[in-house]
């Protein structure tokens, strides 16, 4: 089972949804830290830049517009079948509880992003 964005998209890791996803953070000025072993389109790093923008304290990548831009272009497209794959799992247990709760999120985050329409 995958939680990474490049898998969902292009069907295989470290492809161009990276690279894509890569470009945008670096239009952020946002980069990954050598220490960190998953790779940027790993979801819990997804969900660390997505809280970077929403609690952050530099007003210049902390806009709803950054927020919304990077949800709908690295989050929204794949977040729910994940989180449906996991849910779906025989063995899921507690992790189907988890992606239950985080799928109901990525709808709500997407509401909120459309009322910016």
């Amino acid at each position: 089972m995958s939680t990474v964005l490049s898998y969902y998209l292009a069907g295989a890791l470290h492809e161009k949804p990276l690279a894509r996803l890569r470009g945008d953070l670096q239009e952020l000025g946002l980069a990954r830290r050598q220490e960190v072993g998953e790779s940027e389109d790993h979801f819990a790093i997804l969900a660390e830049i997505m809280r970077f923008l929403i609690a952050g304290d530099d007003p210049e990548r902390c806009l709803l517009t950054c927020q919304r831009a990077l949800f709908q272009a690295h989050v929204q497209p794949w977040g729910t079948r994940m989180c449906e794959a996991i849910a779906a799992h025989p063995a899921a247990g507690f992790y189907g509880a988890v992606a239950d709760f985080t799928r109901e999120f990525l709808a709500v985050e997407q509401l909120g992003f459309d009322w910016l329409d």
